[in-house]
C-alpha cells in the first residue's frame, strides 16, 4: 500500500477544513438544530447587559461587570459553567468559563480524565481505548485572555464569544460544542484590567488619552507576567498553571495579545526563526495550519493586514504559549494591532511601516499577502479580528478533533519512547547542595508544571558515578520530556546575524534560562540506563526549619551561612528586636575563628537562647544550632541592625521595581517605597540608611516622563537637585545600591573612578542578550559573605566595568577621583570559561572585567551591582549579592571598606 506524504494529508485536512468552515458559516439551520437549541431570549446580549456594544468606542467593561455578565449566562444556559480558580494578587476573585453542548460538572469531570489520558499515554489501557478515546472524547481548546492589561481587547470580546456560543444555533457551533470543551479565561490578570480601565477613563479628553499610566499593571510583574510560567512566581500564573496542568491539559491553548500599531493589523502563526528542538515538529505543523486557516477565514470576512511568520519566534521559554509546547500543546499567539486603549486611532498608508524580523517593509509579500490600506483604526476591529480567529480555531479543531488529539497522543509518547533510549536518561539533584531550601523549591516549581519527581529510596550508581538514598531522580521517559530538558540543560543559542556580516539579529526574548543554574542548584544529567529503586513523590516538600544542640549551657545560636532562608530569620530577628552578629572575614583572626565555630564567613551568631521561637522559625528551613561557648567581641563578629531601605520607584512603570519589590516581600524585608519628589526634597540619610535603585536608565531616572505624557504630579524624574540629592545621601553615610542599568547614574554623575565599559558599545562588537554567564565572587567582602566563589549571573544587555587611574600614591590632597573615592572589585566575569547557557558575540571585551564594584564615596558607599541579580524573579543564586549589599548598610564598622 502506497504511503501518503504526512505533510501533503495535512494540506488536504486544511484546504478541506477551509470549504467546510465556509459552508457551515451560511448553513441554515434545520428543524433539529432548532429543537435543541436553547431559548435565545433566556441569555441577554453583552451589549444589553453592559450598556454598550463591545469594543464601542471610549467605552469598557471592568472585571466585576464581565464577570456578572459570564454569571448571567452560566446562570440560563446549560452550556456554561462558571467556576473561581483561586484569588489573584490583590486579593479578587479569579474564574473561568467552561463551554461545551452539556456543562454540568458530571460531564466536565468526565471531560478532564479523558484529558489525563489522552496526555499520557501510559494511562491507557491498550490500542481499542486510544482509539475509542481519539475518536470520542472531547477536545479541549484552551483561551487565553487579556494577559497583557493594557491589550484590552479581548477581555471585551470574550463576552461577545460567549454570548455566541451560548445561544449560537448554527451547524459549525453545534459541531464546536458537540466536539470540544472551550475553557474560557476573560482576563489573566483582573487587577490589571481594573487598573487599566480607571486610568483610561481618567485619562480620557487629556493630551495622554490612553496611554501615560504611572505603574504597573501587575503589582509586580506589568508586561513580564507572560515571562513567568516556568518560574512560578506569581499568584495568577501558579492559579492557570493548575487548570493547564493538573485540570484540563487542553490539546490546544490561545493566548490572545496585541502589538504596536505601525504596521500588520494581525499577526497569526506561524513563527520566525529560530526554532528550539525541544518543541515537536507536529507542533510546528499545527501551528501552520492553524495560522493559514484563522488568516484565510479572516481574509473571506474582508479583513486585511494579516502578517505570519514575523516578529515572534519559536525559542524562548517562559512564555504562555512558549511553555505549553513544552506540554504537547499546540500554541497559538495572535497579536492584534493596538489602539489607544479604547479610543480609536486614525493612521494613513503612508505612515505604517515594516522593519522587524520577517517583515522588513510594509509592503505585499508572502507572508503578508493584503497589507491593511490605513484608515480609522478601532477598538471593534480589534473585537472582530480576534472573534473570528477564535471561531476559525475552534471550528478547525472540532473538526479534526482525533488528528488533534491522536497528535497530543503521539507526542507524549515519543517524549517517553526518547527518554527510554536517548540521552540524558534522567536529571538528579543530590540532596547535599549548598541551599537545601532553594534545591527544593526548584523540585516544587519543576512538579507544579507536571514534571514527575522521584526520590531514590537507596543507593545506586549512574554514569559510574555514586549517589546517595534520597537523591531525587527526574526521569526523562516522561510525557513532558521536553519540558524537562529545556528547564535542566544549557541553551545554545544559533548564531544568527541581520545579513551575513552584520549585526546579531536580537532574539525575541531571551537566549538562555537554565534553571539549575539560575537558581544556583547542583545538578547531574545521566546519559547512560542505570537502575534504582525510587518513589515517585506526589508533592515536593521543603524542608523545615530546626534547632540542634540546644541543651546544656545555651548561650545562643549559629546559622551557618550559604541558604537564602538565612534572610527571611534574619528580617525576623529584625522584626523580633533580637541581636545577630555576622562572621566577617575582615582578618586572620576572623578566618581562625571561622576555623573554630566550623562555619563560613557570613554565618549569623544570635546571643539570644530564647530566638529559637517556632514563629520565628515557621515556614522556612533555616537551621539554628545551640553555642554553648561564649564567643568574646571582636572585629570578626560585626553587629548588624535593621537597615532603614527605601526602593525606589519611577513613574515609569519600571518592570525590574516591581520584580525588585516581590524578591523583597518574599523575603519579609521592611523597606520605603520612595518617589522622584523625596529624592529631590533631599535630607534622605535622616530617614534611609540604603536606597535601592533598580535597572532604570539613567537618563530615565534623571528626565521621567515628558510633559504632557502623564498627569502633571507624574511628570518629571529626580533631576540635577535628585543628583546632589543622592550624593549628599552617600557622602553622609548612607549606601547607594545600583542594579544593572542604574549602575550608569553615579557612573555618570558622581565623579567615581569606574566606567561601564560597553556603554555605547555597538552590537557588532558586543551583544549578549538574557543569558547565564559565569562569575568569581569575592567572599571575603561584605556583598559576598556566604557566598559560593563561583555564581552563575543573568546578563540580559547588562554592564562591565573598568576601574579607572588606578594609583597607589598616598597623596590625600590629590584630586584624582580614584583617589577620592577608592573602588574595590566585588565580583568578575570569568576569564575562561565565561557563558553558561545562551549566546555571547565578543566575549573578550568583558573576559575578567569587574562585575560588582564597591565605591567609598565621603562617609558612604555605592555598591554597583553589574548584573541582573534578581531578574524576573528567576536567579536565586544571586539574590545574596542583593540581600548583603542592603544589610552592609548597617553593619558595623564594614570589614575591609
Amino acid at each position: 500500500m502506497e504511503r501518503k506524504n504526512p505533510f501533503c494529508l495535512v494540506l488536504m485536512l486544511y484546504t478541506a477544513s477551509l470549504l467546510l468552515s465556509q459552508g457551515c458559516a451560511v448553513a441554515a439551520q434545520t428543524p433539529s438544530q432548532a429543537k435543541r437549541a436553547l431559548p435565545a431570549g433566556h441569555v441577554r446580549p453583552p451589549a444589553a447587559f453592559i450598556g454598550h456594544e463591545v469594543g464601542a468606542d471610549y467605552k469598557l467593561a471592568r472585571y466585576e461587570k464581565i464577570r456578572e455578565y459570564f454569571e448571567h449566562v452560566a446562570a440560563h444556559s446549560r452550556r456554561v459553567s462558571v467556576r473561581e480558580i483561586g484569588l489573584t494578587t490583590e486579593g479578587r476573585n479569579m474564574f473561568i468559563a467552561e463551554i461545551t453542548d452539556d456543562a454540568s460538572a458530571g460531564k466536565m469531570q468526565k471531560a478532564m480524565e479523558n484529558q489525563r489520558r489522552i496526555a499520557d499515554p501510559r494511562l491507557l489501557n491498550n490500542e481499542q481505548h486510544e482509539r475509542e478515546l481519539v475518536a470520542g472524547a472531547k477536545l479541549v481548546v484552551l483561551v487565553n485572555c487579556n494577559l497583557h492589561s493594557t491589550e484590552i481587547a479581548s477581555s471585551q470580546m470574550a463576552m461577545e464569544l460567549l454570548y455566541d456560543l451560548a445561544t449560537g444555533t448554527s451547524r459549525q457551533i453545534e459541531e464546536i460544542l458537540e466536539k470540544a470543551v472551550i475553557v474560557l479565561i476573560p482576563s489573566a490578570n483582573p487587577d490589571g484590567l481594573n487598573k487599566v480601565v480607571d486610568w483610561y477613563e481618567r485619562s480620557l479628553g487629556t493630551p495622554w488619552e490612553g496611554t501615560g499610566m504611572p505603574w504597573l499593571y501587575h503589582k509586580y510583574a506589568g508586561h513580564d507576567n507572560n515571562r513567568d510560567w516556568f518560574m512560578l512566581n506569581l499568584q495568577e500564573t501558579r492559579l492557570v498553571t493548575r487548570v493547564l496542568y493538573e485540570q484540563w491539559l487542553p490539546n490546544i491553548v490561545y493566548d490572545i495579545h496585541q502589538m504596536g500599531n505601525s504596521g500588520a493589523r494581525l499577526f497569526v502563526p506561524p513563527f520566525f526563526d529560530p526554532k528550539n528542538p525541544n518543541v515537536h515538529p507536529l507542533n510546528d505543523h499545527m501551528m501552520l495550519i492553524i495560522g493559514g486557516h484563522m488568516g484565510a477565514a479572516l481574509n473571506r470576512a474582508g479583513k486585511t493586514g494579516i502578517l505570519n511568520s514575523a516578529m515572534y519566534d519559536n525559542w524562548w521559554q517562559g512564555g504562555f504559549r512558549t511553555a505549553a509546547y513544552r506540554h504537547n500543546i499546540t500554541g497559538i499567539l495572535t497579536e492584534a494591532a493596538s489602539v489607544l486603549i479604547a479610543s480609536p486611532v486614525f493612521q494613513r498608508k503612508s505612515e505604517l511601516r515594516g522593519g522587524r524580523r520577517g517583515m522588513p517593509d510594509y509592503a505585499i509579500a508572502t507572508n503578508f499577502p493584503e497589507p491593511w490600506p490605513g484608515g480609522w483604526w478601532r477598538l471593534r476591529d480589534i473585537v472582530e479580528y480576534e472573534k473570528i480567529a477564535c471561531m476559525s480555531l475552534f471550528t478547525l479543531a472540532a473538526r479534526y478533533h482525533d488528528l488533534v488529539k491522536s497528535n497530543t497522543v503521539k507526542q507524549a509518547r515519543d517524549a517517553i519512547e526518547k527518554g527510554r533510549t536517548e540521552p540524558p536518561f534522567a536529571w538528579l539533584v543530590p540532596p547535599e547542595q549548598t541551599d537545601a531550601r532553594t534545591a527544593a523549591e526548584m523540585l516544587s516549581i519543576l512538579h507544579a508544571t507536571g514534571i514527575e519527581v522521584h526520590r531514590a529510596q537507596e543507593e545506586f550508581t549512574a554514569d559510574g558515578v555514586q549517589y546517595p538514598a534520597s537523591t531525587y531522580i527526574l526521569y526523562c521517559a516522561q510525557p513532558y520530556r521536553a519540558h524537562l530538558n529545556d528547564m535542566m540543560e544549557r541553551q545554545v543559542y544559533p548564531n544568527r546575524s541581520n545579513y551575513p556580516g552584520g549585526p546579531p539579529e536580537a532574539p525575541y526574548d531571551t537566549a538562555g534560562w537554565t534553571l539549575p543554574l539560575q537558581m544556583g542548584v547542583r545538578s547531574v544529567s545521566v546519559n547512560q540506563p542505570f537502575e534504582c529503586r525510587a518513589r515517585r513523590l506526589e508533592t515536593v516538600t521543603l524542608p523545615r526549619g530546626k534547632v540542634t544542640g540546644a541543651g546544656g549551657d545555651l548561650r545562643g545560636y549559629l546559622v551557618r551561612a550559604g541558604a537564602n532562608d538565612n534572610y527571611r530569620l534574619l528580617n525576623r530577628l529584625f522584626k523580633a528586636g533580637i541581636g545577630v552578629q555576622v562572621l566577617s572575614c575582615a582578618s586572620q583572626d576572623a578566618l581562625k575563628l571561622a576555623a573554630r565555630m566550623e562555619a563560613p564567613c557570613g554565618s549569623l551568631l544570635i546571643r539570644d537562647p530564647d530566638a529559637a521561637a517556632p514563629r520565628l522559625l515557621d515556614g522556612i528551613s533555616a537551621e539554628l544550632i545551640g553555642v554553648q561557648q561564649q564567643y568574646a567581641q571582636s572585629d570578626a563578629l560585626r553587629d548588624l541592625s535593621p537597615p532603614r531601605l527605601a526602593l525606589y520607584q519611577p513613574w515609569t512603570a519600571s518592570i525590574d521595581e516591581g520584580w525588585a519589590r516581590l524578591v523583597l516581600d518574599n523575603f519579609e524585608f521592611a523597606y520605603t517605597t520612595v518617589h522622584n519628589a523625596e529624592i529631590r526634597a533631599g535630607n534622605l540619610k535622616s530617614r534611609y540608611d540604603c536606597l535601592l535603585l533598580p535597572s532604570v536608565k539613567s537618563g530615565s531616572i534623571i528626565n521621567g516622563r515628558a510633559v504632557d505624557t502623564t498627569e502633571p504630579q507624574y511628570v518629571g524624574g529626580i533631576g540635577s537637585e535628585g543628583i546632589v540629592s543622592l550624593q549628599d545621601f552617600v557622602w553622609a553615610g548612607g549606601t547607594l545600591v545600583c542594579i544593572d542599568r542604574s549602575c550608569n547614574l553615579p557612573i555618570d554623575n558622581f565623579n567615581i573612578p569606574v566606567r561601564n565599559i560597553l556603554e555605547g558599545k555597538s552590537s557588532k562588537d558586543f551583544f549578549c542578550p538574557g543569558s547565564v554567564l559565569r562569575i568569581w565572587v569575592d567572599q571575603k567582602h561584605p556583598v559576598g559573605l556566604g557566598c559560593p566563589k563561583w555564581v552563575s549571573g543573568y546578563f540580559a544587555r547588562s554592564a562591565a566595568f573598568e576601574l579607572i587611574g588606578e594609583s597607589e600614591k598616598e597623596d590625600k590632597e590629590s584630586r584624582r577621583p580614584d583617589l577620592r573615592f577608592p573602588a574595590r572589585v566585588v565580583a568578575r566575569y570569568s576569564d575562561t570559561v565565561l557563558l553558561e547557557s545562551g549566546w555571547i558575540r565578543g566575549q573578550e571585551l568583558i573576559a575578567d572585567k569587574p562585575a560588582i564594584v564597591d565605591v567609598e564615596y565621603g562617609a558612604g558607599r555605592i555598591i554597583l551591582l553589574g548584573f541582573a541579580v534578581q531578574h524576573r524573579g528567576q536567579p536565586h543564586g544571586t539574590f545574596r549579592l542583593l540581600f548583603n549589599a542592603i544589610f552592609s548598610s548597617t553593619m558595623d564598622e564594614v570589614a575591609g571598606i
